[in-house]
């Protein structure tokens, strides 16, 4: 062996020497990782025996193109290792990537020689057990670079008679001045004006990143380390194309368990596993307990480079749109960040480049042994609970929600069964509850699990279809002549969906279940109706007119008193603070902004809010309300502790009270810790039910002014048409004609007014 690490030392020598490169020949380009690849392709691709280690293992490589790049269209390859890899097949599924950041290039080399092992079985006969059961029991998919841009920058390439090489260079390529150029700095670390960090770029937390052209400085254990630029989180989430390919890849295929492998060059964070999040207050991962340990035991398993002792542990503490973050809480693949090697993260030593991937891939093989959930070589402790769910009328596969209530969150996006029913969860030794669910079907919730750390557990599941049943509505409309659309929003559990709705009666079939439905239109009031369906139903819809109590489009602060906080307006838009996210608890209270005016005319009608609004709470821990409250009382009347950072419209609806002179405040309710955006709000608008159309508001704007007389106008003399409110708001003598005398009217009232 130091034979040989000797021949590789002299080799890479030679090959620096005689070579405009900085780097050993040791390391793949790019186009050695494709060639090799595609070698590989064409040896196992359609080999039904690869090996005398794998007795019927069928066909072990397939690759695949699951992108390409933003600005040079370099293909993004992926590797699947798998006996039978050319079918679909209900195995666990694991993601390795190589290289994210350019200049990391060690990843490329561990990926590579994963690859190489598991085509190659007969020259690692002391991992022999590891590699066939791994490949028999996963599915392995490999992908040795997602960021092709940046690593040709790393190893460099000839431009106009030039050699050009940035081997500290960072992002990808994209041209972020706009000067139709690559602009990048290759002395020392950062102030490359272009290119996007690829793991700040997920939307996952992703505003907490860098800003463009933010200077960065060092850690405790490097202070002098400056990399200015260098992590850049793009223009807006998911805006790169290679983070684009990772996630739709990471969607597709629902990963059970990942390593994404970096390298630390500041040595801040160097020989490292990281993984999804304690954050500030003790804030854990739900499945913490689960992703803790199998860090723990993966650092264990990794050396370090010098001296004894292995790899650190630990949770990711930041939030900053990383891919761990983002594949855990969106897609339920537990995903670790192994920061490989020190500083010295591109070593010219072939026999350490060597050793260093040896290292590591004793990590990677106890990650892909707990996903197979084997024991052989010293494997981990299964502790998995797996099974298929079914339609219990049909047998056929059902994508339902798999719940383990005691590893819950609104933090994490429902964990949904493949397209084959299976569901997989890594659990530990303890008492579980699995809860199974979709809508139209009865849930089903299975207490007492205890996992073992011998055998997978496997509990399936066949869901009892509910009923279906006719439901009839019935839309009234406000008066003859209404011409506005009806659009009705259906939400079950948290899926919307909007319907068109006709006058008359409109005929459904639905499952059972729990329904809110939110009738809306330009002209009508934005009535709401809940209701539990178990048999057959029919309702009348009686849609009105409206009447606004109060509208504000937020250009100044003189319809509300700040009773706390640092609530300001910008833009035409009210936000919730002037910093970046809102301060947490306060002692003498929540942050809170009131209406300087009660809303008149309360009593005895139904009312409705419409807020044009994004919103941003720390998920289940912090709250965005509005109350009606008088001197003796308080009603709250909507509580939000999610997050949807894009404009949309909010109703909120209340059914007739019997007080008046009621005040509305607008706050959030924070815990001590982790702040989000809050609130940005650009309008709101307060409605009334009508029973008939208020006589002159033409424009529907509340009021009656010369704005309401200048259309009635044009519609007399010009012919213009009118909506069915118009022509009621019009017609102030109701004599069902549109003339002089309802203009002299309304010119009386105004000037009465």
């Amino acid at each position: 062996m130091k034979i040989m690490r000797l021949f590789f030392s002299i080799f890479s020598f030679l090959t620096i020497s005689f070579s405009q490169s900085e780097l050993p020949g040791r390391y793949h380009t790019y186009e050695e990782i494709v060639d090799s690849l595609f070698h590989w392709n064409s040896l196992f691709s359609e080999n039904n025996s690869p090996s005398q280690y794998y007795p019927g293992s069928g066909v072990i490589y397939q690759m695949e193109e699951i992108g390409t790049t933003g600005t040079d269209n370099l293909p993004i390859y992926a590797v699947k290792l798998s006996y039978n890899a050319n079918q679909e097949l209900d195995k666990p599924k694991v993601l390795i990537l190589g290289q994210c950041h350019a200049e990391e290039i060690l990843g490329v080399e561990v990926s590579m020689e994963m690859i190489r092992r598991f085509l190659y079985p007969g020259n690692y006969l002391n991992d022999i057990q590891t590699l066939m059961g791994v490949l028999y029991y996963t599915e392995i998919w490999i992908v040795p670079t997602h960021n092709p841009e940046g690593h040709t920058v790393v190893h460099g390439w000839e431009e106009d008679g030039e050699w050009l090489q940035d081997v500290t260079f960072r992002k990808n390529k994209t041209d972020v001045n706009g000067n139709g150029e690559f602009d990048f700095d290759p002395e020392g670390y950062g102030n490359d004006l272009d290119g996007v960090d690829l793991n700040r770029n997920y939307d996952f937390n992703w505003f907490f990143g860098d800003p463009v052209n933010t200077l960065d400085g060092g850690c405790s254990a490097n202070p002098s380390y400056v990399s200015h630029y260098d992590y850049y989180r793009g223009e807006y989430p998911f805006s790169e194309k290679e983070v684009r390919a990772i996630r739709d890849f990471a969607i597709d295929k629902q990963f059970l368990l990942s390593i994404a492998y970096h390298s630390s060059r500041s040595g801040c964070v160097a020989e490292r596993v990281i993984y999804p999040w304690l954050w500030e207050g003790g804030k854990a991962a739900p499945d913490f307990t689960v992703i803790s340990t199998l860090g723990q035991e993966i650092a264990e398993l990794i050396d370090v480079e010098v001296g004894d002792g292995n790899y650190h542990h630990a949770a990711s503490g930041s939030r900053k749109g990383n891919a761990h973050d983002w594949f855990y809480s969106q897609t339920g693949c537990i995903q670790y960040l192994i920061e490989v090697a020190t500083e010295n993260m591109q070593p010219f030593d072939v026999a350490l480049i060597d050793d260093t991937v040896d290292r590591n891939l004793k990590g990677a093989y106890h990650l892909l042994k707990r996903a197979a959930g084997i024991n052989v070589q010293d494997g981990p402790d299964k502790f998995q609970i797996t099974g298929i769910i079914t339609d219990a009328s049909t047998n056929l596969p059902i994508q339902a929600e798999v719940e383990i209530l005691e590893m819950s969150s609104p933090i994490l996006k429902p964990r949904l069964a493949n397209s084959l029913g299976r569901y997989r969860r890594l659990l530990y030794a303890d008492t579980f509850t699995l809860k199974v669910s979709k809508h139209g079907y009865q849930t089903q919730v299975i207490e007492n699990i205890v996992p073992s750390s011998s055998s997978i557990t496997e509990i399936d599941v066949a869901l009892l279809p509910v009923g279906d049943y006719p439901v009839s509505l019935n839309c009234n409309l406000p008066e003859d002549g209404f011409s506005q659309s009806i659009q009705m929003l259906r939400k079950v559990n948290s899926q919307i969906d909007t319907i068109n709705l006709v006058e008359g009666v409109n005929d459904f079939v639905w499952k059972e279940g729990s329904y809110s439905l939110q009738f809306i239109s330009d002209d009508i009031f934005p009535k709401k109706i809940n209701f539990e369906l178990d048999g057959a139903m029919s309702q009348e819809v009686d849609l009105k007119w409206y009447d606004i109590l109060f509208f504000d489009n937020f250009n100044n602060l003189n319809n509300w008193n700040v009773v706390r906080g640092d609530w300001l307006i910008s833009d035409g838009v009210l936000l919730s603070q002037d910093n970046l996210v809102y301060d947490n608890f306060h002692p003498l209270g929540p942050s809170r902004i009131n209406l300087t005016q009660p809303i008149s005319s309360f009593q005895n009608q139904n009312l409705a809010i419409k807020m044009n609004m994004k919103n941003e709470l720390e998920w289940g821990k912090d709250t965005l309300f509005i109350d009606f409250f008088n001197a003796t009382d308080s009603l709250n009347i909507y509580r939000n502790m999610g997050q949807n950072w894009s404009y949309h419209d909010e109703y909120i609806n209340l059914d007739s009270q019997s007080s008046d002179n009621n005040f509305l405040s607008l706050g959030i309710s924070p815990d001590i810790t982790l702040g989000y955006r809050g609130l940005a709000l650009s309008e709101m608008i307060i409605f009334s039910e009508l029973e008939s159309c208020k006589k002159g508001d033409y424009n529907h704007d509340g009021i009656i002014d010369v704005t309401d007389i200048i259309p009635i106008v044009n519609y007399i003399t010009l012919y213009t048409s009118l909506t069915g409110f118009q022509s009621c708001a019009s017609d102030s003598n109701d004599d069902e004609y549109i003339d002089i005398l309802d203009i002299i009217t309304f010119i009386n009232h105004i000037l009465e007014n």
